[in-house]
């Protein structure tokens, strides 16, 4: 909503100089954040009222979003303001604001008389012009000011009536002027035919494909402005937007270019445009071969890249129908150009090097598509000579305009290909080239250019689509559509496409894993040298022992070859997807809801790669010895729910049948390893689930079956399936190391390939047994049967209830939600910077003020000088430089004050075994804390602990 008409006085102007250079100085100084931690957050009542694209949500619990609900969350992030939304209309809104019932309205533009009613600042929130909207058949209504005689206009009850009577009278075209207090209301009459015109902002009949602009009468820019009676307010309006300005000087310009790509006026096609719609029924387009992200061909002929989506989707934004899209791949920009010139095609791309080049070729070039820095690529050290001899790709001339351009005195050597100018420059014939700043990351991924380096040049190179001289209304076309497209389009287009300019090869496997490939091969030289030298003194016996153990050494080897193999696919897997989606994120930040997609993408991959890790390491801890079984009194039902509530939704999304059965327990209250125990059936119902498809069922029965001792008995944990079940080769592996019958690329299930491998070990170590049957395409029944002592009855076997599913996980998000911890402090113990803005802003969203000790010597320092009470409790990392957690935390229990000495104490790190806590309890701490972080696990234990 932009209302109020007019221009401001230049008095400020001097003003806004000063109060500049005032905030940069300060700013390098003493950046704003550092005041906000210090005061409470102010409360300010933000009048907010439904206008399309510009302000959206405008009622309770809706998601708010739109130009202006982003530009207040920007002012936020300087002020420090908590906003109070006030729901309404324009009209009521703005006599609320005078009547000081609301603090702030945007999109009010300047006008003389209320300068005193109203608190203007000095800097705008965006521009505004005024525009004539007509019917899009409506033949009459022109751009003449006269064709409006005798016709309806129907405007918003706003400062923009003024401006439109006076635009008439100007004229002096007699026309009926109809106001309408909302936006809702004009655009429905305009719809109805009830109006003939619709005088509307720019932008605000956003899109709409009945309409067409028939003039424009007016501009203003437009501003957020403030209750009269709060000057604090607009003292720190007027502080943030100079310092918005002065960080980020085309914001503005971004935030209109997000929400406004497509106004009214993109259906307003030129003459010259529409010309060129009715005489053509096809648009060639000629691209540039080898030059990923923007454009190639594939291997079955067809054209690949930026190109073959943009093109499609400009004329899709556009409305344009009708019009055959063919495409023709040059392998060199020269022939490209020349087709262009000679009418062979249409338009070309992409083209670039600057417009001087372009009209030397004889093209117009469009607005930019992309633009991006180029990256110089050089090996050894930079230096001045780094950039005296240039290899320049032959067949990309748009690479030799920018060399020429940029760099008119050094040395250009021609090479068929960019690959060939990388070589170059790794061999050391030239010192170096360029590659565009889009595909330069992906090449230089690939192994062969390892030994180069990349340093971003400062002069940017647009790529643009390039058109014949004389050809406007092309041109215009492809402009508008670019335009209508806009930057987040382009950007996912281009990230789409990168990767095929990187490929992991066979080397690439083995140089990753040089070191261990060449301890294999030494061990097995090792072997076979010693063989060879003492063969001659060996017996027949003796040679066969060697030979056992030369097989035995290669089958270690192989296993290690197998293990390493698995686990660089397996690791790769997510980390893929981690770097891929945080690269798109980047790209998609002003696309919350894109944004949000890739966010929940690496959160899920992060998690896949946790548990790889911890896969690894708990098999690796199995294997060394250091598991000790925790045994203690537990009750088989509650064991039982617990798995119903973990696996139960996971069934619910696939629609699975999922029972469980314990009719067969006469002793439901055992001693046993809870821990291990419920990993152990876990691990085994995960899979059924895995392997069972949708509306499949899942059993899981338990047997208890005299064990001949007293006081004891053996129970069956028997799990059973109707899913794809497994071949009997794969049943006699299934419980060896990283063995899947499927990898995770063929059959779309993720796993380690160790899950089975740590089952068999824990139930062993538990002292039972597990079996399996299984037939392909019938499904698979696992059997783990221990032996367990009866514990002391705590309860008597009940019915299972489904309404368990989900239950106690939901009450402990809800309690992790509600958790709020306003005026207490915590001394955050942590030597690694990532990890201590990580830990701050999780605790401090509950409200947590939180202070840091870099290691165990200064948090000692500072609990012997802080009051007694001034924390609340310590998150103690153990691993940490000068002093570690162990011996701070011991310090910390000796100190006189009993008060601090007593203080809740928790370990923070990433070694999570069963030994690793004890070690903490042994030091004096009260809880224990795994890394990377669990948001609603650390804020439990916070919880449990805090004074």
């Amino acid at each position: 909503m932009r209302s109020v008409t007019g221009k401001r006085s230049c008095a400020p102007a001097l003003w806004m100089c000063v109060l500049l250079a005032l905030v940069g100085v300060l700013g390098l100084a003493l950046p704003l954040d550092a005041f906000a931690e210090e005061s409470p957050a102010k409360k300010v009542r933000v009048g907010y009222y439904e206008n399309e694209v510009f302000e959206e949500g405008a009622h309770e619990g809706a998601v708010k979003t739109g130009y202006a609900y982003e530009y207040y969350r920007k002012i936020s992030e300087y002020t420090g303001w908590e906003y109070e939304y006030v729901y309404g209309d324009f009209s009521d809104l703005y006599q609320m604001l005078l009547d000081g019932e609301i603090d702030l309205l945007a999109g009010l533009a300047w006008r003389e008389d209320r300068a005193g009613l109203i608190g203007y600042p000095v800097e705008p929130m965006g521009a505004e012009s005024y525009t004539l909207v007509k019917h899009a058949d409506d033949e009459d209504v022109t751009a003449e000011p006269a064709t409006l005689s005798g016709k309806t206009i129907g405007v918003l009850e706003s400062a923009m009536v003024d401006v439109l009577h006076e635009y008439l009278d100007a004229h002096d075209v007699e026309a009926q002027v109809v106001t309408f207090s909302d936006y809702d209301a004009l655009f429905a009459a305009f719809d109805a035919g009830d109006v003939d015109v619709l005088a509307a902002e720019g932008d605000g009949a956003y899109g709409r494909d009945d309409a067409e602009v028939s003039a424009s009468f007016g501009t203003s820019d437009y501003y957020l402005c403030v209750n009269v009676q709060r000057p604090d307010l607009l003292g720190e309006l007027d502080a943030a937007q100079a310092q918005l300005l002065a960080n980020e000087p085309n914001y503005l310009y971004s935030l209109r270019e997000k929400y406004y790509p497509i106004s009214i006026s993109s259906r307003a096609f030129s003459a010259a445009e529409k010309n060129w719609l009715d005489e053509h029924d096809e648009l060639k387009i000629g691209y540039l071969n080898h030059y990923l992200p923007y454009s190639d061909t594939d291997v079955q002929g067809n054209p690949s890249g930026m190109v073959c989506d943009i093109v499609p989707k400009m004329l899709e934004r556009l409305g344009v129908t009708g019009i055959d899209v063919s495409y023709q791949g040059f392998d060199s920009y020269d022939d490209m150009i020349a087709a262009v010139d000679a009418g062979g095609v249409d338009a070309a791309f992409p083209v670039g090097g600057g417009l001087y080049y372009s009209e030397e070729n004889g093209i117009y070039q469009s607005a930019p598509v992309a633009s991006s820095l180029t990256d110089l690529i050089y090996k050894g050290e930079f230096n001045d000579d780094t950039m005296a001899h240039f290899a320049v790709n032959e067949n990309n001339r748009m690479q030799y305009y920018y060399v020429k351009t940029n760099y008119p005195d050094a040395q250009v050597t021609l090479y068929p290909s960019i690959e060939d100018c990388l070589d170059a420059v790794a061999s050391g014939q030239v010192s170096c080239t360029t590659l565009n700043g889009m595909r330069a990351s992906d090449m230089l991924k690939n192994r062969r250019y390892s030994s180069l380096s990349l340093r971003q040049l400062n002069q940017a190179d647009d790529r643009c689509f390039g058109v014949r001289i004389g050809n406007e209304g092309l041109l215009k076309l492809i402009n508008r559509g670019i335009s209508v497209v806009g930057s987040d389009y382009v950007a996912k287009s281009a990230s789409s496409y990168g990767e095929q300019l990187y490929s992991y090869t066979l080397l690439d496997a083995v140089l990753d894993n040089l070191v261990a490939f060449v301890i294999a091969l030494m061990a097995v030289a090792a072997l076979i040298i010693a063989v060879l030298m003492r063969d001659g003194r060996r017996t027949k016996a003796q040679k066969e022992e060697l030979a056992d153990a030369l097989a035995a050494a290669e089958r270690a080897n192989r296993a290690k070859t197998t293990f390493l193999g698995n686990m660089s696919h397996d690791i790769r897997t997510p980390m893929n997807a981690i770097i891929g989606f945080t690269e798109l994120a980047r790209d998609s930040l002003d696309d919350e809801e894109v944004a949000r997609d890739y966010l929940d993408k690496i959160s899920t991959s992060s998690q896949h790669l946790l548990s790889l890790i911890n896969d690894v390491l708990e098999m690796s801890h199995i294997e060394s010895g250091k598991v000790q079984l925790e045994k203690s009194a537990l009750h088989l039902l509650d064991l039982i729910d617990g798995l119903n509530t973990i696996v139960g939704p996971n069934t619910q999304q696939k629609r699975q049948q999922l029972r469980m059965d314990m009719s067969e327990v006469s002793h439901p209250d055992i001693v046993a390893d809870k821990l291990r125990l419920t990993r152990v059936l876990l691990n085994v119902l995960s899979n059924a689930v895995k392997y069972t498809p949708e509306e499949g069922s899942i059993e899981l029965r338990v047997v208890e079956a005299a064990s001949g001792e007293r006081g004891s008995a053996r129970y069956d944990f028997i799990v059973t399936d109707n899913g794809i079940g497994m071949s009997e080769e794969f049943q006699a592996t299934v419980f060896d190391a990283f063995t899947r019958e499927q990898t995770s690329t063929i059959s779309g299930i993720q796993g380690t390939g160790l899950g089975m491998a740590i089952t068999k070990n824990l139930v062993e170590l538990m002292g039972g047994t597990i079996s399996m049957q299984s037939a392909e395409g019938e499904g698979t029944q696992v059997t783990i049967s221990l032996p367990c002592e009866f514990a002391p009855e705590s309860g008597t076997v009940r019915e299972m209830k489904d309404a368990h599913v989900g239950e106690c996980a939901e009450g402990a998000h809800a309690a992790v939600r509600d958790a709020q911890f306003e005026g207490k402090r915590v001394l955050l113990v942590e030597d690694n910077a990532m990890n201590q803005q990580i830990a701050q802003a999780i605790l401090r969203q509950v409200g947590l003020d939180v202070e840091i000790a870099n290691d165990g010597l200064e948090a000692v320092q500072m609990m012997k000088d802080a009051p007694a009470e001034h924390y609340g409790m310590i998150l103690m990392d153990v691993q940490m430089p000068r002093m570690d957690g162990y011996e701070a935390t011991r310090r910390i229990r000796a100190l006189d004050d009993a008060d601090k000495a007593s203080i809740p104490i928790v370990a923070v790190t990433a070694n999570a075994f069963a030994e690793d806590k004890q070690s903490a309890i042994d030091a004096g701490m009260d809880g224990h804390l795994a890394k990377p972080y669990d948001i609603e696990k650390m804020i439990e234990v916070v919880s449990e602990v805090i004074r």
